[in-house]
C-alpha cells in the first residue's frame, strides 16, 4: 500500500471553490483565498485581485461561510484554523486512523493542522470548497494523493482502469483552453488533467525531478466517477540536460 512518508509542513494553503454541478457542464477550481502561517498564528484573506476570484464571483461565489466578504482584509487565529478544521473529523475520534488511511497518511499523525488540511483537502459534499497546499517551495521527496480533474468528460470507462496502474503526466502547451494544462494519460488514453491550482507546481516538478504517478483509488457515483492518483516526486534534482521521464 502506498504511504506518505515525507510530510511537508506548508507555510500557505489556498482555498479553492467550484460552482455547483450542473448536468455535464465543465467547471474549474477557482482560487479565492489563502491561509498563511505567521509567527502569531494563521491568517486568512480573500484574494480579491485574482482573476480566479473575480470569475468565481461571477459564477455565484458568496464567500466561505465563516468569513464574510468585504468586512475585513484579514481574519486571524485562533478562529481561522478552527473554521477549516471543523470540516474534518476530530483527531480523537475512534475511526480517525481510517480517515487518515484514505489519504495514505501515517497513524499517529504528528503533523500540524495546516498539514492535515493540506493533505486531506477538507472537502465536504456539495459546497464546492477544497484546500490546496502551496508546494511551490517544497523540496522533494514528496508524496500526495491528487484527484484527476475532468475524468467524466474524457469518454473513458472507470472499468478500464485498475488501482496500482501507472499513468503519465504530460504538459499540453498546445491546449487551446489552457496552455498550462497537464494531462493524465493511462496507456494511450487521456483520462483527465491535474487540477488547475496544482499545474504550475507539477510542471516545475516534471522539469526538475523524477515524478511517478499511479492510480490510487476509483470511487464516486456511476454518473460521476472519481479517480485519484498517488504522486511521488523524487528528491534528487535533474541535471538541466536531462529530459523529463513523464
Amino acid at each position: 500500500m502506498n504511504r506518505i512518508r515525507h510530510l511537508v509542513e506548508p507555510h500557505r494553503l489556498f482555498l479553492a471553490w467550484q460552482r455547483p454541478v450542473s448536468s455535464m457542464e465543465r467547471r474549474s477550481r477557482r482560487i479565492v483565498g489563502e491561509i498563511e502561517r505567521r509567527p502569531g498564528g494563521a491568517v486568512f484573506r480573500y484574494l480579491e485581485n485574482l482573476p480566479d476570484y473575480q470569475e468565481a464571483r461571477r459564477e455565484g461565489f458568496q464567500g466561505f461561510p465563516a468569513f464574510s466578504i468585504g468586512k475585513s482584509q484579514e481574519y486571524r487565529s485562533p478562529s481561522v484554523l478552527q473554521a477549516f478544521m471543523r470540516r474534518l473529523p476530530p483527531r480523537k475520534r475512534e475511526d480517525f486512523s481510517e480517515y487518515l488511511a484514505q489519504f495514505r497518511l501515517p497513524t499517529p499523525f504528528d503533523g500540524s493542522d495546516m498539514a492535515l488540511l493540506a493533505y486531506t483537502g477538507a472537502k465536504l459534499p456539495g459546497d464546492g470548497f477544497e484546500i490546496i497546499p502551496d508546494l511551490a517551495d517544497a523540496i522533494p521527496p514528496i508524496e500526495l494523493v491528487m484527484e484527476v480533474a475532468g475524468f467524466r468528460h474524457q469518454q473513458v470507462s472507470a472499468s478500464s482502469l485498475a488501482v496500482g496502474e501507472p499513468v503519465t503526466l504530460a504538459s499540453e502547451p498546445d491546449n487551446a483552453a489552457d496552455p498550462d494544462a497537464i494531462a493524465v494519460r493511462h496507456r494511450d488514453n487521456r483520462i483527465g488533467y491535474i487540477a488547475k491550482p496544482y499545474c504550475a507546481t507539477v510542471a516545475n516538478w516534471l522539469r526538475a525531478y523524477t515524478v511517478e504517478a499511479t492510480i490510487e483509488r476509483i470511487n464516486g457515483k456511476p454518473e460521476r466517477p472519481l479517480v485519484y492518483l498517488f504522486v511521488k516526486v523524487a528528491g534528487k534534482a535533474r541535471k538541466q540536460s536531462e529530459e523529463p521521464s513523464l
